[in-house]
């Protein structure tokens, strides 16, 4: 082997080649580079996973309070007797729905329960009793209509339409159409 080659022999590092030590601008502008595009699509993936989390959670809570005004809408039609048709406001994108039901199941005393708007908010009252908000503050009802459907004579029910768009993100909207029978419509 030749003296020069040999690391243990050369005297002091002057003898050595300085290309070897260190970076070059371009190789630094080549590692900046990549590990900015790097740093910008992890950013991204972030920023994606963080909107899809947002849309998620909008998402569950447009169902979740649609869930909850269709469960009392529900309970209270099956369980009433009669529509109040003089209070109550139908065929209207923003009505109001007025029952005539037992105050508890088979109690002779008939009372009203009313499903309604105010400030936005889906309500709930039985007579009597403090409303129930049905529907959070980050939510708008765009459509909250009854229409009273009576198929034959003796038989009474409602078409119940809801819509329920996000403040937060106006293009999330929550739909839902259903219809039951009240249970005073079957006593014939």
């Amino acid at each position: 082997m030749p003296k020069f080659l040999d690391h243990k022999k050369v005297p002091n590092l002057k003898f050595q080649d300085s290309r070897f030590f260190g970076f070059t601008l371009i190789e630094v502008i080549l590692y900046v580079g990549v590990l900015g595009i790097l740093l910008i699509a992890i950013s991204s993936l972030m920023m994606g996973t963080m909107d899809n989390y947002k849309t998620s959670s909008i998402r569950d809570e447009l169902a979740s309070s649609g869930h909850q005004v269709f469960g009392f809408f529900f309970r209270e039609t099956k369980n009433a007797n009669s529509i109040d048709i003089s209070d109550s406001v139908l065929s209207n994108d923003l009505g109001s729905l007025v029952l005539s039901t037992p105050f508890q199941f088979g109690s002779n005393y008939v009372g009203e329960a009313t499903i309604y708007l105010s400030g936005g908010r889906v309500m709930f009252q039985r007579e009597g009793e403090t409303p129930l908000v049905l529907t959070s503050d980050n939510i708008e009802v765009t459509k909250f209509k009854f229409v009273r459907v009576t198929p034959r004579a003796g038989l009474e029910g409602v078409r119940f339409y809801l819509e329920l768009k996000s403040k937060a993100k106006p293009e999330e909207v929550f739909s839902l159409t259903t219809f039951t029978m009240l249970r005073g419509g079957y006593v014939q």
